[in-house]
């Protein structure tokens, strides 16, 4: 029987899943992240393969220029939410490791610089740069399901794990070639690098599904930039808001109230942050900050609230099930919607149907529930 190592393995399953996830590439702007990772990893798994098998002098020289690219595509597509997912300032940004990496292989009968050193270090400061961005502020997060920005957030930590594991990995490679003239290397690296790069695929291929839609072909997003007039609202989003001096927290967290209540846009479970702000007309860094300020809680939370008080109407005045429920107002999993709704009230949707089942149902928004006195959190 014909033994086939196990990097080829791996690589030969991420490019067919890449292949045909690519087939959607034009439709479904969630796909990328996950075919060009895949692509990403597929190619260098085959040239760890090739390096270990063969131990030929290109790859060799090869090997250390492509591991050095995949820190930056893990940034790129674990931690870039801001469309398009490419551009040159990212290239150009992020590509100072690769070239310096390519320098070192391209001179490396000279001097022997420290090559594996550096990977090491690139790929430790990246995983702590997406340990950071896990925690950062929702803005960061604008093309990401707003309901789901928590788990997007864990899948970015993990991420950030998985490539500083791969720091020590390498450390580990450098410190055997010491001691032991790399006696385990070629089982190291065969085994670490396909376990860890295909974890990371699982990891992409989960955040895509967190990433919002494009708009549908045809759909006006311009539509979403307009704003009803003062006249027909006491707090109009976006009218002569002037975030620098007389806009309040208040008044921000009113104004996404009254989107909430008046046009029930917690309903779409492909709203973000980004979308949010083109309606209410109000940067999205200027929603998240006082979001948080107003309520004590990111704007995750709040949407999701807003979800589950519409959701405890139902419960009370219909005899929709839970699931249908759930689907109505704009929860996408029965994991999200039961942690959400038992954060919110403390008990599980059946049980709230249960004790309320004859009394009659309200909607109580966050808003709503704040008091007029409140001070600002923070």
């Amino acid at each position: 029987m014909i033994a086939v190592p196990l990097p080829f393995v791996v690589a030969l399953v991420l490019g067919i899943y890449a292949l045909r996830l690519g087939t959607r590439w034009r439709l479904d702007r969630r796909v990328r992240r996950p075919v060009i990772f895949a692509l990403a990893c597929a190619i260098l798994l085959v040239a760890v393969g090739l390096r270990w098998q063969f131990d030929i002098a290109f790859f060799r020289f090869l090997l250390p220029v492509l591991a050095s690219v995949l820190p930056v595509i893990s940034w790129i597509c674990f931690a870039s939410f801001d469309p398009p997912l490419l551009t040159w300032r990212r290239v150009v940004t992020h590509g100072f490791f690769t070239a310096l990496i390519l320098l070192c292989s391209l001179t490396w009968d000279y001097w022997h610089p420290p090559i594996d050193f550096l990977l090491c270090a690139q790929f430790a400061v990246y995983g702590l740069l997406l340990l950071r961005r896990a925690g950062a502020g929702d803005r960061f997060y604008g093309d990401i399901n707003i309901g789901e920005i928590g788990s997007a957030r864990r899948i970015v930590a993990a991420a950030g794990g998985v490539l500083i594991l791969s720091a020590l990995v390498d450390a580990g490679i450098a410190l055997d070639f010491a001691w032991q003239n790399g006696l385990h290397v070629r089982e190291i690296v065969a085994s670490g690098n396909a376990v860890m790069l295909a974890f990371c695929v699982f990891l992409i291929v989960r955040l895509g599904r967190h990433v919002a839609p494009a708009p549908a072909y045809g759909e006006p997003v311009e539509a979403e930039q307009k704003t009803p007039s003062r006249s027909q609202h006491s707090v109009t989003p976006g009218t002569s808001v002037n975030l620098e001096n007389a806009a309040s927290d208040r008044d921000i967290a009113a104004a996404i109230d009254q989107l909430m209540q008046t046009r029930k846009l917690y309903r779409d479970p492909a709203l973000t942050l980004d979308r949010l702000s083109r309606r209410a007309i109000i940067p999205a860094r200027d929603i998240s900050l006082a979001i948080n300020r107003f309520y004590g809680r990111n704007i995750s939370c709040i949407i999701n609230e807003y979800r589950i008080a519409e959701a405890t109407q139902l419960l009370a005045d219909t005899d929709k099930t839970v699931t249908d429920i759930q689907f109505d107002c704009g929860f996408q999993t029965k994991s999200n919607f039961n942690r959400e709704f038992r954060r919110v009230t403390g008990m599980s949707p059946r049980d709230y149907r249960n004790r309320n089942a004859n009394q009659p149902g309200t909607f109580m928004t966050p808003f709503n529930a704040v008091p007029e006195t409140q001070e600002f959190v923070g």
